[in-house]
């Protein structure tokens, strides 16, 4: 098998966010495959234990330097191109900015691009932003070996706006962890709505908005018992009408999740494919999601749509007769069986395992490549 570098101006983490848990699944099912990752990650605040557990992880001081930066930073280019690694990847745009310039690096590198940013911006009507995360990509697409997306949505996106990446190019998709999911007393007592996520980011924070603004009065009209609890920081300047509660950061997702008739995936004019979704799913919940929310995933055991009065109509009926909803839903099987990390993993088990050397050799360091770029 291969011997990977793994750079992330991210820190991998079980724990963390959802690019983070993104990335600490991916690297432990690639371990459990045969690959050897070492994570190459700059120093700072983020936690590094739980990385720890499931791969070598080297930490080095660096500044990130914005929008701007130029390949490569000094201190990371003796540890990326001092050899012996078969193949690279690395997680964001971002991260691609601070290392050599792909064309000096004597080993194939992937960079997971997870979502189109300057199509992104280019819906919202924000032209300067998309002018400059289509440079972005084009610096690092025209150069690297191979380009992933956290979807195949994201990946058609991709070739739309750089089509130079066709034959090249494919989804590294998203995935749930059965070991977190395992079976436990599903309770459809208390007409619950269960809402989860990282508010901060903005196609949430408009779902979650739309949500509380044009879906959740008509559910409370339609079933005026009906609560909805909110997992994760809401934030400032969103007023939650009745019946609707923040209740922060929670120690376990899936015991929260286990106490709701339906968990609800609002993501408005979104990228990429929440990881949230899955995990909806894998909660066994009744799942009701955006087309932006679902937009990883093809057909799946939940209701998709995007009129605020088909989903509160759903909903009250979901509340009003939670004690014929099965328990488990069937989401939660499909997602265990369909949606797992090991599944979600192997296009990019499947790529290292081409550049993996047959003889056990491994390549050398570029000297050429250092002194161009150093």
């Amino acid at each position: 098998m291969a011997r990977v570098l793994w750079f992330s101006i991210e820190t991998p983490d079980r724990d963390g966010q959802g690019g983070q848990r993104r990335q600490f699944h991916q690297i432990r099912e690639l371990g459990r495959l045969g690959h050897d990752v070492t994570v190459l990650t700059p120093h700072g605040s983020q936690p590094s234990a739980s990385i720890r557990e499931v791969a070598r992880v080297v930490r080095v001081r660096t500044a990130i330097r914005g929008r701007g930066a130029s390949w490569g930073n000094r201190r990371l280019r003796r540890l990326f191109l001092q050899g012996g690694w078969d193949a690279v990847i690395v997680s964001h745009i971002e991260s691609a900015r601070l290392l050599p310039h792909p064309d000096s690096v004597p080993v194939p590198v992937l960079v997971d691009v997870h979502n189109v940013m300057s199509r992104w911006h280019e819906t919202r009507g924000e032209r300067r932003q998309a002018d400059e995360a289509r440079e972005a990509e084009d610096a690092v697409v025209s150069h690297v070996d191979a380009v992933t997306t956290c979807s195949e949505v994201e990946l058609r996106r991709l070739l739309t706006a750089h089509p130079e990446a066709a034959g090249r190019s494919f989804a590294a998709p998203l995935g749930v962890d059965p070991a977190e999911w395992t079976d436990r007393p599903l309770s459809r007592d208390e007409p619950v709505v269960a809402l989860f996520g990282s508010w901060g980011w903005h196609p949430n924070a408009q779902g979650l908005a739309w949500f509380a603004r044009e879906v959740w009065p008509a559910v409370r009209a339609l079933f005026p018992g009906a609560r909805a609890e909110v997992a994760g920081a809401t934030g400032d300047g969103l007023d939650l009408p009745d019946g609707m509660t923040s209740v922060g950061r929670v120690p376990d997702l899936a015991a929260f999740l286990a106490r709701a008739t339906v968990v609800a995936v609002p993501v408005r004019d979104g990228v990429g494919g929440a990881v949230k979704f899955a995990e909806a799913l894998a909660s066994g919940a009744a799942v009701i999601a955006t087309a932006d929310g679902a937009n990883a995933f093809g057909e799946t055991p939940a209701f998709v749509s995007d009129d605020a009065h088909a989903w509160a109509t759903w909903i009250a009926d979901r509340l009003e007769h939670r004690r014929e909803e099965p328990a488990p839903a069937a989401g939660r099987a499909f997602a265990l069986s369909e949606l797992t990390w090991r599944r979600a993993v192997l296009p990019l088990h499947a790529w290292l395992s081409s550049h993996a050397p047959r003889d056990g050799a491994h390549p050398t360091p570029s000297s050429e490549g250092q002194q161009q770029y150093a």
